[in-house]
C-alpha cells in the first residue's frame, strides 16, 4: 500500500500566504502576525513544513513568530522551529541570520540571552541553532575576539556556516589564517549567499590582508551577485573600488546600492551615504596637489 502525503487543511488566507508571501516587508509582517493569531494554526503550520511547495512560506511565518517572541523565549522558539523543520545548515543560516539582524535593529541584546552550544544534553539541531544565533549576534555587534573565543571553545557540531563565522572572526581581526579558513569554506559552501556575505563582512573589516581587494571582488563575481541587485554586496564592492582608487566605478556602484536599498533601514542607509562621502573625499584628495612655493623676487 502506497501512502501519499496530503496537504494539511490550512485556512485559505494562510495557504495563500505560504504559497506566496507579500514581497514588501511591512505588508508581510502585518499579514503574518494576523495569521499566527488564528486558533489552532501552529500544529497545521508544523505539518505544512514538510510539504516542499509550502516550506519556504511557512518558514517565513516562523521567522515572524521568532522575531516577535519575548527575550525569555526567543532562543527556545527559534530552536523549536528549527527542530520541527529539521533544517539543513543552509536553511538554519538563512532563517537565523534574518531574525538575528532584525533583533539587532530592534535593540535586543541577543548575545546576552542565548545559551552556548556547549551546554550538555542539547541535540544536534538545538546546538547548531544556538551557535548560529550566538555567532550571528556577535558578528552583527562586531565582537570579533569574543566570536573567535566562542568558536575555539565550541565542541560541535561544526557545519559550513559555523566555519564561515570562524573565518569572519579571524578576517575581521586581520589574521592571515582567516584566508585559509575562508578558502576551505568557499570550497564547501558553493554559492550560499549567507556564507558569502559573512566572508565579505570579515574581509571588509580586515586590514592589510594579502590580496584583500582581489578576494572581495572574487566573491562578488560569484553567481548570487551577478544581477547586481544586492545593495549590501554593492556597498562592499564600492569600498574595495575606493581603496583601489577606482573612484568613478566606486561612485557608480554606491549610487546603484542606494537606489536598490529598501526603505526602512536607516542604519544601513547611513553606512551607504557615509561610503559615498568617503569616495568623493578620496577622489578629490587624489587630484589635489599643494601649490609649489615661488622664488622670492
Amino acid at each position: 500500500m502506497t501512502i501519499v502525503a496530503t496537504t494539511p487543511i490550512l485556512p485559505a488566507d494562510v495557504l495563500a500566504f505560504v504559497r506566496q508571501p507579500p514581497a514588501a516587508r511591512p505588508a508581510r509582517l502585518t499579514q503574518a502576525r494576523q495569521l499566527l493569531r488564528e486558533p489552532g494554526i501552529r500544529p497545521l503550520l508544523e505539518e505544512a513544513l514538510h510539504i516542499s511547495q509550502l516550506r519556504p512560506g511557512v518558514l517565513a511565518l516562523a521567522q515572524v513568530d521568532v522575531g516577535d517572541a519575548p527575550d525569555t523565549v526567543f532562543t527556545a522558539r527559534a530552536e523549536h522551529w528549527m527542530r520541527v523543520a529539521q533544517t539543513s545548515w543552509q536553511e538554519s543560516a538563512a532563517f537565523l541570520a534574518d531574525v538575528a539582524w532584525q533583533a539587532r535593529r530592534d535593540g535586543r541584546r541577543l548575545s546576552e540571552q542565548i545559551p552556548t552550544s556547549t551546554d550538555r544534553g542539547a541535540d544536534e539541531i538545538t546546538a547548531r541553532t544556538r551557535i548560529h544565533l550566538l555567532g550571528l549576534a556577535l558578528r552583527y555587534d562586531f565582537r570579533r575576539i569574543a566570536l573567535e573565543e566562542l568558536l575555539c571553545a565550541h565542541r560541535g557540531p561544526w557545519d559550513v556556516f559555523t566555519h564561515a563565522l570562524y573565518a569572519f572572526a579571524l578576517l575581521g581581526q586581520s589574521k592571515p589564517q582567516g584566508l585559509m579558513v575562508m578558502d576551505k569554506v568557499l570550497a564547501e559552501a558553493g554559492d550560499d549567499v549567507k556564507v558569502l556575505h559573512t566572508l565579505l563582512h570579515g574581509l571588509w573589516l580586515g586590514d592589510g590582508l594579502p590580496q584583500r581587494h582581489q578576494h572581495i571582488l572574487g566573491i562578488l563575481s560569484r553567481p548570487p551577485f551577478h544581477r547586481r541587485t544586492d545593495p549590501v554586496a554593492l556597498f562592499r564592492e564600492a569600498g574595495a573600488l575606493r581603496e583601489m582608487r577606482c573612484f568613478g566605478e566606486a561612485l557608480a556602484t554606491i549610487d546603484r546600492a542606494l537606489e536598490l536599498l529598501p526603505p526602512g533601514d536607516p542604519g544601513v542607509h547611513d553606512d551607504l551615504v557615509r561610503e559615498r562621502a568617503l569616495i568623493i573625499v578620496a577622489r578629490e584628495a587624489s587630484t589635489w596637489a599643494p601649490a609649489q612655493p615661488t622664488d622670492a623676487a
